[in-house]
C-alpha cells in the first residue's frame, strides 16, 4: 500500500495530520515521516488497518473521537471539524425550525387586531367642595363629610372599575357587526356561542363572556411616570376592535358620569337636612334675642349685658352656618347639572391596519436561531454517541434491544391488554351518557367532548382485538 492511499484512508475518517496517523496506529510521527517520504506502507501496518476496519466494534477511531477521550483538551479546530462532519445536522434543523414557524405565522395563526385609547386621569385630590364648609362647621361641632374618601367616581378606581362585572354588564349586552357572522350580534354572543343556539343557562353565559373580555381582549395599562392611561382592545376584526373600544370608552364615562350624579344627589340630600335643621336652630335662637330684648329694654346691669351678648353671638354662628350651607347646595345643585365627564380622551380608538400577533420577520428570526443551537447541541451528541468507545456502543445496542422487545411485550401482552380492555369498558357508559354543556353532535356531544370519545372507543377496540388475537395465537 502505498502512503497516499493511506491518507487518503485516513481522511475519510477525519484524519489528516501525520501526528493523528501515528497516534491511531501506536507508532511514532517519525516513523509516518519516514513512510511518507518512501511512499510505502510496512505489510504489518497494513494488516492492522485491514483489521481495523473489517471490524464493526474495532473501527478505525475518527479525529473527533479524541475529542472525547479523557486528557484531551478541546481546541477551536476541534470544534470545527465536528460542526464541518455535522453540517446537514446543522442545516436541516434551522430549515424546519423555519419552515413550519414561518407556515403556522403566515397561513394558520389566527391573526388579531389591536385597537387603544389613551386617556388622561385627574390626580385624586379629595376633598370635594364641602372642604370650607367642612373646616367652618367642624368648629360648632358640626359634622359633614369632607369626601376625602375614595368613592366609585374617583379616577383611581378606574382600572377596578374597568374589570368589574357591572361595567361587564353594560357592554356585554350591545350589538357588534362582525365579518365571522355577516350580521350584528350582541356581545354576549359574540365570545360564547355566536349565532348558534345553545342549552347554556343567562348566568353561565355571563361568566363565560365575562372570562373571553378579561382573558386577553380588554388590558389597561397606567403609566406611573405620567398621567396617561392606555385602554387596549384586542380582536380577531379590525373595525370590531375600534367600534368595541369606542363603545367601552362611552360606557366608561357614562358609569362614571352615573356614580359622579350619585355622590352629588346624596350630597345635595345631606346639606338639606342640615340646612332644615340648622334653620330651627337659627329661627329659635333669633326668637330668644327678640324675647330678651323684649323684656330688658333698658340694659345696665352687666349680667344682662353679658347675656344679651352670648344670644346675639348664638345668633351670628347660627347665621353663618345657615349661609354657608345655602353656598353650598348652590355650588351641589350646579355640579349635579353639570354633566362632564373627568376622563379626558387624548387618542381615540382607531382602526388598525396590521395584525398585532403576527410578527412574521421576528418569528422566524427567532426559529432560526433556535434551530441552529439545536442542531449544534444535537451535532455534538451524534458526534459523541457515533465514536464511542467498544464498551459503550455495547450499551447503546443493550438499551436498543431491551426497548423494542419490551415495547413489543407491552403491546402483544395479553394481561396487560386484557387489564386496559376492562377498565376501559368500564368506564364507557360514563363517557358515551355525558352531555356537554354545548353540545355539538348527536345533540349531546362539543366538538373535543367527541374526539375524546373517538379515541377512546379506538383505544378501547385496539386493546380488545389484541387481547382477542393474543388468546387465538397461543391456542
Amino acid at each position: 500500500m502505498k502512503f497516499d492511499e493511506l491518507e487518503k484512508l485516513m481522511e475519510q475518517h477525519g484524519v489528516a495530520t501525520l501526528a493523528d496517523i501515528a497516534r491511531i496506529l501506536s507508532t511514532t510521527p517519525q516513523a509516518v515521516s519516514n513512510w511518507k517520504s518512501r511512499d510505502q506502507v510496512p505489510y504489518h501496518v497494513i494488516a492492522k488497518i485491514n483489521q481495523m476496519t473489517s471490524n464493526d466494534d474495532k473501527s478505525l477511531p475518527q479525529q473527533s473521537q479524541f475529542i472525547f477521550e479523557s486528557g484531551n483538551a478541546i481546541t477551536l479546530n476541534d470544534i470545527f471539524v465536528i460542526l464541518a462532519q455535522q453540517l446537514k445536522v446543522i442545516f436541516l434543523l434551522p430549515f424546519i425550525t423555519v419552515f413550519f414557524t414561518f407556515t403556522y405565522v403566515q397561513f394558520i395563526k389566527q391573526p388579531l387586531y389591536q385597537s387603544s385609547a389613551s386617556i388622561l386621569l385627574p390626580d385624586n385630590q379629595g376633598g370635594g367642595n364641602l372642604g370650607g364648609l367642612a373646616g367652618l362647621a367642624s368648629q360648632f361641632g358640626v359634622n359633614i363629610p369632607t369626601g376625602s374618601q375614595a368613592d366609585l367616581s374617583s379616577p383611581t378606581l378606574f382600572p377596578e372599575l374597568l374589570r368589574s362585572r357591572t361595567f361587564a354588564e353594560k357592554i356585554i349586552y350591545k350589538e357588534f357587526y362582525t365579518n365571522r357572522y355577516k350580521k350584528k350580534l350582541p356581545l354576549l354572543s359574540i365570545l360564547t356561542h355566536g349565532d348558534e343556539p345553545t342549552k347554556l343557562g343567562r348566568e353561565e353565559l355571563i361568566v363565560k363572556a365575562i372570562k373571553e373580555l378579561y382573558g386577553e381582549m380588554l388590558v389597561y395599562e397606567q403609566d406611573f411616570k405620567s398621567s396617561f392611561s392606555i385602554i387596549k382592545i384586542t380582536a380577531p376584526e379590525p373595525v370590531f376592535a375600534k367600534e368595541l373600544a369606542e363603545v367601552i370608552i362611552l360606557e366608561l364615562e357614562k358609569l362614571n358620569r352615573y356614580f359622579k350624579s350619585q355622590n352629588v344627589s346624596e350630597k345635595i340630600n345631606f346639606i338639606d337636612n342640615r340646612i332644615i335643621s340648622v334653620q330651627g336652630d337659627l329661627e329659635k335662637s333669633e326668637q330668644r334675642l327678640k324675647a330678651f330684648n323684649e323684656q330688658n329694654r333698658q340694659i345696665s346691669s352687666p349680667a344682662l349685658q353679658l347675656e344679651q351678648e352670648y344670644m346675639m353671638r348664638e345668633v351670628e354662628i347660627q347665621k353663618g352656618v345657615y349661609l354657608t350651607l345655602k353656598q353650598q347646595l348652590e355650588l351641589a345643585k350646579i355640579e349635579e347639572v353639570q354633566q362632564t365627564t373627568i376622563v379626558q380622551i387624548l387618542d381615540r380608538p382607531q382602526v388598525p391596519l396590521s395584525p398585532s400577533n403576527i410578527q412574521l420577520i421576528r418569528n422566524v428570526f427567532i426559529s432560526g436561531l433556535l434551530g441552529i443551537g439545536l442542531g449544534i447541541l444535537l451535532a455534538f451528541f451524534r458526534t459523541f454517541v457515533n465514536n464511542a468507545d467498544v464498551e459503550e456502543r455495547k450499551k447503546q445496542r443493550r438499551v436498543k434491544n431491551f426497548v423494542k422487545k419490551k415495547g413489543k411485550d407491552l403491546l402483544l401482552d395479553r394481561r396487560i391488554s386484557g387489564t386496559v380492555s376492562i377498565l376501559l369498558f368500564i368506564g364507557l357508559p360514563f363517557y358515551l351518557t355525558h352531555q356537554s354543556k354545548n353540545p355539538v353532535f348527536f345533540g349531546m356531544y362539543s366538538a373535543k367532548f367527541m374526539l375524546v370519545n373517538t379515541i377512546y372507543v379506538l383505544i378501547l377496540l385496539l386493546s380488545f382485538c389484541l387481547f382477542v388475537y393474543m388468546g387465538r395465537k397461543k391456542k
